[in-house]
């Protein structure tokens, strides 16, 4: 069996009707069971004429042989038929479906994949035997172009694959998560180890331990925003010599 890109490069119809930006994920031509019903018509209708040339000739001569126009007739329209089949399609990309028929006057019915709510899958007792079933189509709002595919060839494969673009859902798109709201803690009273307490409403509590010695320098926490890092903080008062009029001085 041609794969898809093998049916794209061969048939220049449907390049036509696919967009640059498409990927084609599947190509199907009706089924062959299409055909039953003209070619038996065209058969039983050879037979019949053949029955009543043979019939009739002794009867009216010559002129029996008109009755073969008949059977040319069906003959055409089995020819017609053929015709029609091999220029029909049914492509399926990643973004619509798209039905492609018509000999003469060609014509393109379309759906959207993000139009379809619901697929129904069908087969009857033909096409059981034979090997083909029938497809509808759901979709929201209006009525749309394409609603009902008949003679699927391969059904049951064509329905997984049309179910694994229609109704399989996009990958999540990987998003960095929102930070944790942290509570900005209290100033840490002197005496407290155990500061602040853990309250039912709190989404995150942060322990701060208390310094060791008043005024001293130890290690603590410094909240910004909502992150807390664990850094070593030094005492300004300690760290700077008190001014007794303008309070701690700084290096200039």
């Amino acid at each position: 069996m041609p794969t898809v890109e093998q049916t794209l490069a061969g048939h220049r119809t449907l390049r036509k009707y696919v967009l640059p930006g498409e990927r084609v994920v599947l190509t199907r031509r009706s089924h062959w069971a299409k055909l039953v019903e003209p070619c038996v018509t065209t058969l039983a209708g050879f037979v019949l004429v053949a029955w009543l040339v043979d019939v009739a000739g002794p009867v009216v001569g010559d002129r029996s042989a008109w009755l073969w126009f008949l059977w040319f007739a069906l003959l055409t329209r089995l020819g017609w038929r053929v015709l029609d089949w091999r220029n029909e399609w049914f492509v399926a990309t990643d973004k619509r479906m798209l039905m492609l028929y018509g000999l003469i006057t060609h014509k393109v019915s379309m759906m959207p994949l993000v139009k379809v709510t619901d697929m129904r899958y069908s087969r009857s007792i033909a096409g059981r035997v034979l090997g083909y079933g029938e497809f509808t189509l759901e979709s929201a709002g209006q009525d749309q172009a394409l609603s009902r595919i008949a003679w699927v060839a391969d059904p049951d494969a064509t329905y997984r694959e049309l179910c694994g673009i229609i109704f399989t859902p996009a990958q999540a798109t990987h998003f960095r998560p929102p930070s944790v709201a942290v509570r900005r803690p209290a100033a840490v009273p002197d005496g407290q180890p155990d500061w602040p307490p853990v309250r039912p409403g709190d989404t995150q509590p942060i322990r701060i331990p208390p310094r060791a010695t008043p005024g001293g320098d130890a290690a603590g926490w410094a909240v910004s925003g909502d992150a807390g890092t664990f850094v070593p903080i030094h005492d300004p008062v300690q760290r700077y010599p008190r001014n007794e009029q303008n309070g701690p001085s700084r290096p200039s």
